[in-house]
């Protein structure tokens, strides 16, 4: 029986799509999209699309030394394997390279997207079919304070109920200051999802913590206080507030999610498919969190629309995926064509149409 399922060739290119303005965390600023956007074909003619964006300070690596890796080293390992072995296919796909997550996360996204074509299902059918859809929040990068409570209006106005908000660049008492400021201004009926990124020592988290239940804001969480390693310290913290804890930088593989969880380092897990390689590690990590009775959420990097679009219909297959942060499209200076929100017949879902 014919195999008109194998790869045949992988071709890559780069995107750039500026950005409204400069994003700026405690890690780093970005002033635009950058992805290698990846083309896995089929000899029976299917395309699948994915993407990638590379990340200094978090994944490792840059633009080109992503789009280098998927040329020279992923291309010739998965050349001439079969869709139909998907198992062996993913397994050689993670095992190409050491590291290189968003490498890997862009062939694999092609993959998944080749493999719904062919079975002519939405791939979040295909994954679980959990959810029908799932509103993103958005993410108010660090700045000056009254400018950060004047996009909160502003972003409240335009149709968003959940804010995340950047911190960890200036001392605790002003950071959360700069919170109980946006929360008086939106009101309680919008959540609040407060990101450190790694910003604050273990003291420092103590006192914003305290600071933070004392203000009686309405917060979903705080995300990776302290320093991606130190699990104990998080554990720690943990026991000492009412607030969850979500960690990021702290889990990219199965493996550190596991890790994470005996060492009691978490209440929420955020998974990326730039982080862990794609959505086959993705959905581990998934199910190893759902096992111990911890929940997801699915966030992104500053992204392009084909990795977002892919990162959509993972999370609204899965019932464990509480939360979504996938608003880097909404960042872009202009806003991606209708093509480009589509993943093997999932669209993005927009929280303020």
């Amino acid at each position: 029986m014919k195999d008109d399922l194998i790869i045949t060739d992988v071709a890559t290119s780069v995107e750039k799509i500026p950005l409204k303005r400069p994003f700026v965390t405690h890690l780093h600023t970005v002033n635009e999209i950058q992805a290698v956007r990846v083309l896995v074909k089929l000899n029976n003619g299917t395309t699948g699309i994915g993407s990638a964006t590379p990340n200094e300070v978090v994944t490792g690596d840059t633009l080109a030394t992503l789009q280098a890796v998927i040329e020279t080293v992923i291309k010739p390992r998965l050349v001439g394997k079969s869709l139909n072995r998907f198992e062996p296919l993913m397994a050689a796909l993670q095992k190409s390279v050491r590291y290189n997550q968003p490498a890997k996360a862009a062939l694999d996204i092609a993959i998944y997207n080749a493999w719904a074509q062919n079975c002519r299902q939405p791939l979040t059918a295909l994954l679980g079919g959990a959810k029908d859809s799932m509103a993103t929040d958005y993410t108010i990068s660090i700045g000056e304070p009254g400018q950060m409570v004047a996009e909160a209006k502003a972003l409240v106005q335009k149709g968003f109920h959940a804010l995340k908000v950047k911190i960890g660049n200036r001392p605790v008492r002003e950071d959360v200051a700069t919170i109980t400021q946006i929360g008086r201004a939106v009101g309680p009926a919008v959540s609040l999802r407060i990101d450190v990124n790694q910003g604050w020592t273990y003291q420092q988290a103590r006192l914003g913590l305290h600071l933070l239940e004392a203000a009686q804001l309405k917060i979903d969480f705080v995300e990776q206080p302290l320093a991606a390693d130190q699990l104990p310290s998080l554990a720690k913290l943990r026991d000492q507030t009412c607030l969850p804890i979500m960690v990021d930088e702290s889990v990219f593989t199965p493996a550190d999610a596991l890790t994470v969880i005996r060492a009691g380092a978490a209440d929420i897990v955020n998974i990326k498919l730039m982080k862990s390689g794609g959505i086959y590690p993705a959905t581990q990590i998934n199910q190893i969190c759902e096992a111990a009775g911890i929940s997801c959420m699915v966030g992104c990097m500053i992204e392009a629309p084909e990795s977002l679009a892919a990162a959509v219909a993972f999370a609204n297959a899965h019932q464990n995926v509480c939360f979504i942060d996938l608003d880097s499209v909404y960042m872009a200076k202009e806003f991606p064509s209708a093509n480009q929100l589509t993943h093997g017949g999932d669209r993005l879902w927009l929280a303020d149409n």
